[in-house]
């Protein structure tokens, strides 16, 4: 009888451990489901330079473009998606424009750019100076815009 009961303390026993061990999973599983996915937002990068010459001595590596904004977006909780033609509110936007100074023709010739970002009602305008061989984003610091959370973005 003693040996009975002792076989039941420990059938109970392991269920026990059981049900905890399966709980514990069940909440963990919960849990990892509960962190929210990255948001997704279409960004699209424009060249807004309108004189040829200045497009010509400025010329946009838009592939060095598209890295170094998806770098610096990595960590916002937002995975960006980029699109050629995109437009409006939801859509971070970046205009870049030209000027080379003093003339394209001249040895020492660089490149103004203005870097106009906006997205969901906040905007940042952003200057850079740089050779003409180089990204204006490189030396600009576009620090991801204060715009709503992605928790209460409803994409």
């Amino acid at each position: 009888m003693q040996a009975f009961q002792s076989d039941g303390v420990r059938a109970l026993s392991a269920l026990g451990v059981a049900v905890l061990g399966a709980g514990a999973m069940v909440t963990t599983s919960a849990s990892m489901h509960a962190e929210a996915e990255p948001v997704p937002v279409i960004y699209s990068i424009l060249n807004m330079t309108e004189r040829m010459a200045d497009r010509h001595a400025c010329p946009l590596d838009l592939l060095h473009a598209r890295e170094l904004i998806e770098t610096r977006y990595a960590a916002t909780g937002y995975r960006l998606e980029f699109s050629p033609l995109a437009d409006g509110p939801d859509v971070l936007l970046h205009e870049l424009a030209a000027t080379v100074s003093p003339e394209p023709e001249a040895s020492t010739a660089a490149c103004a750019w203005t870097v106009h970002v906006s997205f969901q009602g906040a905007t940042a305008t952003y200057q850079s100076t740089v050779a003409p061989s180089s990204t204006p984003l490189e030396r600009v610091d576009l620090a991801p815009l204060p715009a709503a959370s992605p928790a209460t973005n409803t994409r």
